[in-house]
């Protein structure tokens, strides 16, 4: 799910391509107003960063209760500002994973947390300057 029916569309595309179309769900969502119906393996949620006023916490919420028994939530930010983003405000904060979980607000006794980390990796921007950023990553798993 995108709120942009361009990333939709490519997501659909590439799972045709690949023989994926059976397995791989897509649809467009602003998630302030509506979330997909049913229960899922995995909601990923991907440098979920927004300078629009967005209820972040309360997306994410919903992505974790959609989630069936054994399903994952993938929440991986921005930990960094490369030198290229549009944003360079020094004061910018980017949430910590465990800051990401404590927001979830889920009791401890229904889930796991499977990875909480800040790995480092080289990225290119469009002029192809490379930089080295941090990404925040948090994969939680329903226990059932």
């Amino acid at each position: 799910m995108d709120i942009a029916p361009t990333a939709v569309a490519q997501v659909a595309r590439t799972a045709r391509d690949h023989g994926l179309e059976a397995m791989v769900t897509t649809e467009c969502h602003d998630l302030a107003r509506t979330f997909p119906a049913g229960e899922f393996d995995l909601v990923s949620a991907q440098y979920f960063h927004t300078p629009y006023d967005l209820p972040r916490d309360v997306i994410l919420r919903s992505a974790a209760r959609a989630l069936r028994p054994g399903g994952r939530l993938l929440v991986v930010d921005h930990g960094s500002i490369a030198p290229w983003s549009w944003n360079q405000d020094s004061d910018a904060r980017f949430p910590s994973p465990d800051e990401v979980y404590a927001e979830l607000g889920l009791p401890p006794s229904g889930w796991a947390v499977e990875r909480a980390a800040t790995p480092r990796r080289e990225a290119t921007g469009p002029d192809g300057l490379t930089a080295m950023v941090t990404d925040h990553v948090l994969l939680v798993r329903r226990v059932g």
